[in-house]
């Protein structure tokens, strides 16, 4: 089976079904299962008018829209092999990936387009295919030429297409990694649908269901959990327009299911409680009572009368909250890194389950995942069926199964030293298989912190820590063979702000970090925050920074990650 045979089996279920939606003049407009699968093979044709055949390379550089599932689909049928950059990669990034994998075609939006011409026409490849989202005209010369003009003429007859297989390669996907250029990885068609498989038997997705999309589809995660598995379910797929505009986006969608990485939840979390501290006295009362009954509906210890006070309760806040997401949510999923255990209790008591997953892209990405029926805050989840996960001597997670990659690209030295010859995949991570089989990770090998005093302390977790705390936005622990550990630390402006105004202090940015009683505040915060820490594990030394750790100052990955 084939990623294409899965989409066309879907398709011919659900045919009338919501398949993708996108906002256009302020409202979702949507195509259907039928006519996706119409699009996608009138594209189909256009490719092989063009030439393209089986194991040719197509690079795109695309935004999350119907755009990219219609090209991914069609690269799928004829066994094209797609290569997707992410669309905060500038110049060097672009012209590394183009020509690490001789892709023949790069399919770009006319805005990157725009951004980096001079560049890309300078790409040795034999066509650059604007894709030209608002319908202005295109100016097609020499090998440049409009993406819509790929669906002129008849659309491919709805055949077999025999000779891709699923052992076939149908992505390479290039890891955001920490140093260096980016690894190539090869994922299979049977790679992604053993994921896909292995993840619906855990969570139940149907074709009621409804998807926001706004993580990058360039990155496994949004792929896997956010594209392929709505779409091989005949449920629908809506797409945000930005980051910036998800607030808006997601009360217009109204998704059931939200894919995100912690960064999304621990903002949306730091906004409700900006927004209750910033109320009056009896909203203060009300969200803070609101949260104490959700607490104990959370713990099962709801008794008589407190059910109707906690339905009362509801109703005046947190059926509000829940609304500013859209108030259909069944659950949302959190990869990509570890989410906080007391953020994910806030939520839950709030009325939205977070459920946690984990994986890697050389994984497809899917490892493990809580199920919203058995879960553990803490906990990464359960191994998907029919995959094999161990625990080596060193604490390392091992994995063996169906999801493994191919390997890297034209690296073979890297697939080497990443898969044995028995078919483990070292994942680099550290963890632990608790008594009910729950995956734990503890940290990172790689990112371990060993101290002078030969201590070992996984910065990650007290990382989390000091991010939950209202005037710490963002932190990074370091300290490898020194006495003690140091922290760089970004603090919330906004709650930073307030605290000054009650001092009575001035707040001018950036010269409010060097004011009377901030680092005294910060010192007393993390001291606070920390207080449950082993000794060794305690922050002796921070430096305030101006800047937020952001993709554009390539401080983080593409999914939120610190580099």
């Amino acid at each position: 089976m084939t990623i294409y045979e899965q989409f066309k089996q879907v398709a011919k279920q659900y045919p009338q079904n919501q398949a993708l939606g996108w906002l256009s003049d302020g409202a979702y407009q949507t195509i259907s299962y039928a006519q996706l699968s119409e699009k996608v093979n009138k594209l189909v044709a256009g490719f092989a008018r063009n030439g393209l055949s089986k194991s040719d390379k197509i690079a795109f550089m695309v935004t999350n829209s119907p755009e990219w599932a219609i090209i991914d689909l069609a690269c799928a049928r004829l066994g094209i092999i797609n290569v997707p950059i992410h669309t905060t990669y500038q110049s060097e990034y672009i012209k590394y990936i183009v020509e690490h994998t001789k892709s023949k075609w790069l399919i770009i939006e006319q805005e990157f387009f725009k951004a980096y011409k001079k560049d890309v026409l300078d790409l040795a490849v034999e066509k650059i295919i604007v894709l030209d989202v608002d319908e202005t005209r295109v100016e097609e010369t020499g090998k440049v030429s409009a993406f819509k003009k790929l669906f002129d003429g008849a659309s491919q007859s709805d055949r077999q297409d025999s000779s891709v297989d699923e052992q076939d390669t149908h992505t390479i996907i290039h890891t955001s990694g920490t140093t260096g250029m980016p690894k190539g990885v090869e994922l299979t068609h049977r790679n992604i649908l053993s994921n896909v498989k292995g993840a619906k038997s855990y969570v139940h997705i149907g074709p009621s269901d409804r998807f926001l999309s706004f993580l990058p589809l360039s990155h496994a995660l949004e792929r896997t959990a956010g594209y392929y598995v709505p779409i091989m379910s005949g449920a629908a797929i809506y797409y945000a327009r930005s980051k910036d505009t998800m607030k808006d986006d997601i009360q217009k969608a109204g998704p059931t299911v939200l894919i995100s990485v912690p960064r999304v939840f621990e903002k949306v979390y730091d906004a409700i409680q900006d927004k209750a501290r910033s109320g009056s006295k009896l909203k203060q009362w009300l969200f803070l009572r609101a949260l104490d009954y959700g607490t104990k509906r959370r713990k099962g210890e709801l008794r008589g009368f407190d059910n109707k006070i906690y339905n009362i309760l509801d109703d005046l806040v947190l059926k509000k909250i829940r609304a500013s997401l859209g108030g259909k949510l069944r659950f949302a999923i959190s990869g990509g890194s570890a989410l906080s255990p007391d953020i994910m209790q806030f939520f839950e008591d709030i009325g939205i389950l977070i459920i946690e997953g984990y994986g890697l892209t050389e994984t497809s990405p899917i490892i493990a995942v809580n199920k919203v029926d058995n879960y553990k805050f803490g906990a990464v989840g359960l191994p998907l069926k029919g995959l094999e996960v161990k625990i080596a001597e060193d604490g390392e997670v091992k994995v063996r199964g169906d999801i493994v990659m191919k390997g890297y690209y034209d690296d073979v030295a890297a697939t080497r030293a990443s898969i044995d010859n028995n078919g483990w995949f070292s994942t680099g991570d550290l963890g632990k298989i608790d008594d009910h089989g729950f995956l734990k990770i503890t940290g990172r090998k790689k990112e371990i912190i060993v101290l002078s005093t030969g201590k070992n302390i996984a910065p990650v977790l007290i990382e989390q820590e000091l991010e939950i705390n209202p005037y710490i936005l963002q932190a990074f622990v370091y300290g490898d063979n020194q006495k003690s550990i140091k922290a760089l630390l970004v603090p919330d402006f906004s709650e930073l702000r307030i605290w000054a105004e009650k001092k009575g202090i001035e707040y001018h940015f950036p010269d409010i970090l060097n004011a009377d009683g901030v680092r005294e505040l910060f010192e007393k915060e993390i001291k606070s925050q920390l207080n449950h820490f082993p000794e060794y594990e305690q922050v002796r030394d921070f430096r305030l920074l101006e800047q937020e750790f952001s993709q554009e100052n390539d401080l983080l990955t593409p999914t939120l990650k610190l580099k």
